[in-house]
């Protein structure tokens, strides 16, 4: 596995590169994620350049809602719609009792609020599953900074879970409701 330490990716697409023969696997690898990101940033540049609202729609209070009580091809078409303009949506009609969520909330509320190193040691984070405690170490391609945010990410593949659930009271099964 190839360890490296990356600037920030420029605001500007980096030029095409061929791959040398000299080329470590490292160096590959690193080209192929470099190039990757320049085209993830390419294309939000283009969802933005085309009238899509990102974060913008949350600042102005108008985000996408999307009701489960339509029929499926309604709703398909409405997210699509809103992960394709906005990039988020919530959704109403759902059928999960509002005391569910409440506990979901307290739950995550009891996790969030202990330290960091404890947060990290029960629900450590596992890239290759995409789930876990993460500090402020998810990178935004179009930026190259990490977000300022912590999460927990929880991923519902079987097994990948084992061992990164936390063991605040309820929280495994506020989780699965």
């Amino acid at each position: 596995m190839c360890k490296r330490n990356s600037p920030p990716i420029p605001a500007f697409d980096p030029p095409p590169t061929k791959q040398r023969a000299t080329d470590s696997p490292c160096e590959a690898e690193a080209a192929g994620a470099d190039k990757s990101a320049a085209r993830e940033v390419q294309l939000e540049r283009q969802l933005l350049q085309a009238g899509g609202k990102g974060g913008s729609a949350a600042v102005y209070g108008n985000v996408p809602v999307v009701d489960l009580s339509l029929p499926d091809d309604e709703v398909r078409a409405a997210m699509i719609a809103a992960a394709s303009e906005v990039g988020f949506f919530s959704v109403t009609n759902h059928g999960i009792p509002e005391a569910a969520i409440d506990e979901a909330f307290g739950a995550s509320a009891t996790f969030f609020g202990q330290e960091r190193a404890a947060k990290a040691e029960q629900a450590p984070f596992a890239a290759h599953l995409n789930c876990g405690y993460e500090y402020m170490s998810q990178v935004r391609p179009s930026t190259g900074t990490p977000d300022q945010k912590e999460s927990l990410q929880v991923t519902a593949r079987r097994g990948s879970m084992d061992g990164r659930w936390p063991s605040t009271d309820g929280f495994e099964p506020a989780a699965r409701t």
